[in-house]
């Protein structure tokens, strides 16, 4: 069996390699990395060649070589081509990983930082938000990269109401063009970096998403909210998971989307409310509670979810009876999607049930009837809450 090295070159800089991993380079048959690698390698083995990224699977397919080493960028446990090349090719090739120093280890080195429980984030390839990592993590280290550069991460973080953090930021690292610089993130906003860019963010107030949000953390005004115990089991029934899409429609103060997004902690909850007063509520509970994974939505379902990213997830406490034209819209977004209703009305159930039919689908419905003590002189009585409906299926 043919043997491949998979080695990561870190920044890029010849020095990032360890003695082991520019042995096996010298004495490799063939050696394979980007045009940005061909320069500093070549010195190491004159048989270096630079494939297309596109083209890598295609040559690695047609090598008939002994042993092939693969520079990589970056860290080859991190975020890398390592994981999809690893997987196609493990039946073929004896494969071994090979570190180097990665920009990470690089830049909090540079930053005097040791920190044992850093949220490591890559936007290479993704269109996703890190507004969860940075919430529920003290620091938080970014890998930039594609549509996603620095100062886009930074203006983002900063409109999600992420404006007390500190931002250090470091371009170019290990080379003779290398800046460090850092700041409030209020004044980061106006640097622009180059696409070799790492973030560290610092969040000193960063929260603890598994704590369950209580009925007291809320400032509620006029607008419905739903008790906390229905929220705790209405996460529960909908099965959230980390990386997860939400959509929260009829938000209210938006107890429910900032409860979710507790469970949705690398992911994102949509609080769609149409209420002038209910959304502004939603902006205040976020902002005092500080999960920012919550991205309000002033309007009306179905209309303004069209321009929503796909749900994994959708919860409806209100839906102004238009539940089966939800339904319909979050299915053609997703025909797995998974929804909740809660539902307090006999007509709600009603509309929900026949909402699940018109997809064959036979919904799980449980009844919570509950009581919380209230206090009456030297006693205690407990006093019953309406009975809510939670009625649960995946279309």
């Amino acid at each position: 069996m043919q043997n491949l090295y998979i080695i990561g070159a870190g920044m890029g800089h010849i020095s990032d390699l360890t003695e082991y991993a520019a042995n096996i380079i010298k004495n490799a048959d063939i050696v394979y990395g980007s045009a940005r690698l061909y320069e500093q390698y070549k010195v190491l083995n004159n048989n270096i060649t630079a494939p297309k990224y596109s083209e890598i699977e295609y040559v690695l397919e047609k090598e008939t070589l002994k042993n092939t080493a693969l520079l990589v960028s970056g860290d080859v446990l991190f975020y890398s081509i390592s994981k999809k090349i690893q997987e196609k090719f493990k039946d073929r090739y004896n494969i071994e990983l090979v570190s180097g120093i990665s920009s990470m280890q690089y830049f909090l080195s540079k930053l005097n930082i040791i920190n044992y429980n850093i949220k490591t984030v890559s936007m290479h390839g993704r269109n996703n938000l890190c507004f969860g990592a940075v919430s529920y993590n003290e620091y938080t280290f970014i890998l930039s990269g594609g549509d996603k550069k620095g100062e886009h991460i930074i203006n983002e973080l900063y409109n999600a109401g992420l404006d007390y953090v500190y931002v250090y930021a470091g371009e170019n690292l290990h080379s003779d063009n290398e800046r460090i610089v850092s700041g409030k993130i209020s004044d980061m906003l106006d640097y622009k970096f180059s696409s070799l860019t790492v973030l560290l963010i610092y969040n000193k107030e960063y929260t603890n998403p598994k704590i369950h949000l209580r009925d007291s953390d809320f400032i509620r005004g006029k607008a419905p909210m739903t008790k906390e115990d229905i929220r705790w089991l209405s996460a529960c029934y909908l099965g959230i998971e980390n990386n997860d899409i939400v959509y929260d429609i009829g938000a209210g103060t938006g107890s429910c989307a900032l409860e979710f997004a507790g469970h949705a902690k690398d992911g994102l909850v949509y609080a769609v409310e149409k209420e002038d007063e209910a959304f502004e509520l939603i902006n205040i509970n976020k902002k005092n509670l500080k999960r920012h994974n919550v991205i309000s939505i002033k309007g009306s379902a179905p209309e303004v979810l069209a321009t929503l990213p796909v749900p994994d997830k959708v919860f409806i406490g209100g839906s102004s009876k238009t539940m089966k034209d939800i339904f319909k819209a979050v299915y053609e977004k997703n025909n797995n999607v998974k929804i909740t209703v809660t539902a307090i009305t006999l007509e709600t159930i009603y509309s929900a049930v026949n909402a699940f039919k018109d997809y064959n689908i036979e919904p799980d419905i449980v009844c919570i009837n509950s009581a919380k003590s209230k206090k009456a002189g030297p006693y205690h009585m407990m006093m019953g809450n309406n009975p809510v409906y939670i009625i649960t299926g995946r279309l």
